[in-house]
Order: C-alpha cells, then sequence, then structure tokens
C-alpha cells in the first residue's frame, strides 16, 4: 500500500511536469523543455520501479480483485515509456523546432526539420503504442481513486500523442512541400463569405505562390475576372456531376467552392490555372479575411500604396463590406483588393517565425478557414488526417450540418446570422436525430450599394433591397432514413443525394430582410457509433452550435 501511494505520487507529478514540457517544446524553450523531460523521466522511472516486482505481480493478476493494481502498473510503465522514448528525444532534438531559428523573412531552414524528422517518427510511435497499451486497461475498477487517475492520466497521454503526431506530420510532409527537392507552385484563393459557398465563400482575387528550398514567395496576384471563361471540362466524378451540373463548377470560378469538400475547389483551381497560363500546380491554399486578420493579430498591420493600414481590426469589414461603398466601380474595387493582397503577403512573409503565428494559423485551420491541399498524394493523404485538408471525413460516427450557397448574386451573407442545434434521442435503431438551423438576415433597411443587393437570380414574386435568397443544404449519415424537413413550419419532400460518403439534400429559401428562417430536419436509424461531427461552415460570423446527444 505505501509504494502505491509513492509510486501515485511520482505519477501525479510526472503528468504535471511533462504537461510544462509539452508547452515548451511547441514555444521553442530548448533549455527549459531539456529540464523538464529529465525529471519527467526520472519520476515516471522513480513510479514505474515502485509498482513492479513479485508482489505486485501477483496482486494484479488476481480476479478483480487486482484489476485496480493493474492498471496502476500499466499507467506507471507507460509513463516510463513516455519520459525515455517521447520526452526525452524531443527535448533533445527541440532546437529543430524553434521556430525563430527556422524561418527568417519567408526563408525557412529545412535542414533542422529534415533531421528531427526521425526522432519525431520514433516518438510518435511510441506514443502510438503506449496509447494502445493504455487504452486496453480496465476503466473501472472497484477503486474509484484508481479510475479517476487512470482516465485522468489517459487525457493527458491523448493530449500529448495528438501533439507529437502533429509534429511529426509537420516535419514528413513541410521539406517536401517547401520544394526541399525542387520548385513547388500554388495556388492561393482569397473567398469572401459576404457572398456563401459551401466551403465558406465565394473565390475572389487570388495569387500564384512558390516554394523552393524553403524559399516563399509570391509571383503572381490576379483579379477573379481572368477565370471567368476558363472551361476546363475536369470530371469529379458521377455523384459530384450529379448534384452539381446545374452549376457547372468545372467551368465556373465563382461556383468552385460550392462543395464544402476543398479538395473539389483545390483541383478545378489548379485545372483552370494550367489551362489559363500552362502552368502546372502543386497545391493549393485556400484562406478568408477572418483567418487572415488571426494572422495580423501576430504580424501587426500591412500598409498598403495610399499609407492607410490593413489590420487584424479592419480586414473582415474592409474586404467583405466597406469596399462596395468605397469603390462603386468594379475595376477600381478589384485593383483595390489585389493592394491589399499584396500588402498582407509582404507583412505576412516579412514576419518572424514564432508560436503565436503557429497558433493563429492552428485557429484559422480549425475553424475551416485556413486549407491546403497537395497534388502528391502522399502529401495529401497526411493533410488529410489534420483539420487543414478541409475534407468531408464520415468514418464511422454520426455526422450533421449544414451550409448555405447564396443563390441571389449579391453580397448580403456579411448580415447572414446562423445558429445550428443537433439533438439525438437515444442510441437505439429506431432512435431519432434532430438538426435545426435558424437563419436571419441583418441587412440594413438602406444605405447598401446596389451591387449588395442585387437580386441576379430574377425572382418572378416581388422583393426589396435587402432581400436574401439561400440554398440550404444538410449533410448527414449515409444510411439514415428522412422523417421530415420542416421550413417555418411547412413541410417538404426532399431527394437526397449522395457526396464524399454522405447523404445530403437541398432546399431554397428565400430570406428577407429582417427576418428569421428555421430549418428542422429530423432522422432516424442513425448508423453511427461515438461523437457526433458537426459540419461548421465558416462565414462572416461563426456558426454557434449547441449538442445534445448521448454518445452511442
Amino acid at each position: 500500500m505505501v509504494t502505491g501511494i509513492m509510486a501515485k505520487h511520482q505519477l501525479d507529478d510526472a503528468q504535471r511536469v511533462a504537461t510544462k514540457t509539452r508547452s515548451q517544446v511547441a514555444q521553442g524553450d530548448v533549455a527549459g523543455a531539456t529540464a523538464s523531460a529529465r525529471i519527467v523521466a526520472q519520476r515516471a522511472h522513480r513510479a514505474h520501479q515502485l509498482s513492479t516486482g513479485p508482489a505486485w505481480w501477483v496482486a494484479a493478476h488476481i480476479p478483480w480483485l487486482g484489476r485496480p493494481i493493474a492498471s496502476v502498473r500499466g499507467c506507471t510503465a507507460s509513463a516510463d515509456t513516455v519520459g525515455r522514448d517521447v520526452l526525452a528525444p524531443l527535448s533533445s532534438s527541440a532546437n529543430g523546432l524553434v521556430l525563430n531559428n527556422l524561418i527568417n523573412r519567408g526563408q525557412i531552414d529545412l535542414k533542422p526539420i529534415i533531421g528531427v524528422a526521425p526522432v519525431l517518427n520514433r516518438a510518435d510511435e511510441a506514443m502510438t503504442s503506449t496509447t494502445r497499451q493504455v487504452n486496453a486497461l480496465p476503466h473501472h475498477t472497484w477503486l474509484a481513486a484508481v479510475d479517476r487517475a487512470r482516465n485522468h492520466y489517459g487525457d493527458s497521454l491523448a493530449a500529448l500523442g495528438a501533439q507529437v503526431a502533429g509534429l511529426n506530420r509537420a516535419a514528413s510532409i513541410l521539406p517536401d512541400m517547401l520544394g526541399s527537392e525542387g520548385r513547388k507552385r500554388y495556388f492561393v484563393g482569397l473567398e469572401n463569405e459576404a457572398e456563401s459557398r459551401g466551403l465558406g465563400g465565394i473565390p475572389g482575387a487570388f495569387a500564384i505562390a512558390t516554394a523552393e528550398n524553403g524559399k516563399l514567395s509570391f509571383t503572381r496576384f490576379e483579379s477573379d475576372t481572368v477565370l471567368y471563361n476558363v472551361k476546363t471540362g475536369l470530371d469529379l466524378g458521377p455523384e459530384y456531376t450529379a448534384r452539381y451540373s446545374g452549376s457547372a463548377p468545372w467551368d465556373t470560378y465563382p461556383n468552385s467552392t460550392i462543395s464544402p469538400d476543398f479538395r473539389d475547389a483545390a483541383q478545378i483551381w489548379a485545372a483552370m490555372w494550367r489551362k489559363y497560363s500552362g502552368q502546372e500546380i502543386d497545391g493549393a491554399v485556400a484562406i478568408d479575411p477572418t483567418a487572415i486578420s488571426y494572422l495580423l493579430k501576430v504580424t501587426g498591420p500591412a500598409t498598403l500604396p495610399d499609407k492607410s493600414d490593413v489590420s487584424a481590426d479592419n480586414v473582415v469589414a474592409l474586404t467583405q463590406q466597406q469596399l462596395y461603398t468605397r469603390y462603386p466601380k468594379t475595376t477600381a474595387r478589384k485593383n483595390y483588393l489585389l493592394d491589399i493582397s499584396s500588402a498582407i503577403s509582404d507583412r505576412l512573409l516579412g514576419a518572424p517565425g514564432s508560436a503565436a503565428l503557429v497558433h493563429a494559423a492552428g485557429r484559422a485551420s480549425g475553424e475551416g478557414r485556413l486549407l491546403v491541399w497537395a497534388k502528391d498524394s502522399r502529401d495529401e493523404n497526411i493533410l488529410r488526417q489534420t483539420s487543414l485538408s478541409g475534407t468531408l471525413e464520415p468514418g464511422s460516427r454520426p455526422f450533421s450540418g449544414f451550409t448555405t450557397v447564396n443563390a441571389a448574386g449579391g453580397k448580403l451573407d456579411y448580415y447572414l446570422r446562423r445558429a445550428m442545434r443537433y439533438q439525438r434521442s437515444s442510441c437505439a435503431s429506431n432512435g431519432t436525430s434532430t438538426a435545426t438551423l435558424t437563419l436571419t438576415n441583418d441587412a440594413p433597411a438602406s444605405g447598401l450599394p446596389a451591387y449588395v443587393t442585387v437580386r441576379a437570380d430574377k425572382p418572378p414574386y416581388p422583393t426589396k433591397p435587402g432581400d436574401n435568397k439561400l440554398l440550404v443544404n444538410y449533410y448527414y449519415t449515409n444510411g439514415s432514413r428522412i422523417v421530415s424537413v420542416v421550413v417555418n413550419g411547412q413541410q417538404l419532400q426532399v431527394i437526397p443525394q449522395r457526396e464524399h460518403g454522405l447523404s445530403v439534400f437541398t432546399v431554397t429559401v428565400e430570406l428577407r430582410r429582417a427576418t428569421t428562417t428555421t430549418v428542422t430536419v429530423v432522422t432516424s436509424g442513425d448508423p453511427g457509433r461515438g461523437p457526433v461531427q458537426i459540419l461548421r461552415q465558416p462565414g462572416v460570423l461563426s456558426l454557434p452550435v449547441a449538442v445534445q446527444s448521448p454518445v452511442c
């Protein structure tokens, strides 16, 4: 009993210092991480020693009574492995992860990254193995204190495992994507969510960027009109064709982001640029003004040719609202947007590397506002394990989510408020799931330019400036059955289709100014297991989601 208490104290201390070590590695504090990792290894090894020996082995193998002992022994053995095979190697190699040393005015030193890649790969393998062993330990024993300690340790292990896996993926993919074996060319598209598309917003101005031996540069900035008449005839499969043939996104640049899966838009962009310029594209990046605001909050504002600043505080409103009033003429407006894009790229490339900048990019990718696609299948497979990929990955869990696509042709989605609620009644095969989307049009009664309020859809019924029209798409677990679809109290009949392993249908909503519309979908027989996956389409305003569901 005494050695058990001592082992627990050593393990608790190791856990606390391990959390500190993770933070120090992420922030590039090499000296601090090295010292902390040494402490973790010592504490974990001592805990392992205290929980081994013949008496502990015998006790752990007593049916039922030995379950808490087995849990403690397994956790201390795992901690010993983590301290020795994960944290110690990471801390000793942390110099290769210090962003301030790696990045200098758009030049990324690839040699330290390549050097640390084998260390990270071995650490990731060790984390995967020890996590699997801990997950196999008893979750519920007759001793609640041990159960709580084991669950807390499991959570800490999962957090560390995610960090190590992320570092391993970055080290394995960055050198190739940054041109370690030759120049790479990327299409960088700016989305405008004042006119929504499934991915977030309509694609606008874009840039062509290159990476060669870690040196990043922008070679061209172009207006969206450059690609308006480019026809690719690209075939993205029968499901995509059946779903989007009426919008022809493969031949229509403004509709290229109509799907919420970035793979589709990226391939269209690559094909369009190849058709237009003759140049091959090695990858694509999608970014929106909110993501740019996160980055500018770290780097500081960019200065435009007219000596004004574009900053974290004004970039969203400036690019998606104010420029329509400031520049009524299309050519002047698009030239101003190109000036903004160029100034921001100079500011970002000139900024020193920092953990804060990485965290800002991580926040943007987690919200679906910064996405990356790679033409190389190996790199793309690694990206698909991250939030950067922007792919629909239904897996085996239940899935639910709405997207909106502007069908009016204006820029009124700047004033669109959305909220979603998801409820699942039970895990039974006859249980139901209810997803509700609330849409509110907060457009002002007057003062908006005609370009913003235009009704390019030319509806056969009377409308007023500020009225909007949206295509609302609902994505849900394939195999579920639709019980009802109700829009503002009126039940509708829908025809489901398929897209990237999910079922989906579309309803049309006329959203009058200063009104709210509610779309409610009830399904049954959801085959998914685990926590529900919610599709959160980016917008000018973030989508709040409330979930009430048992974990099935």
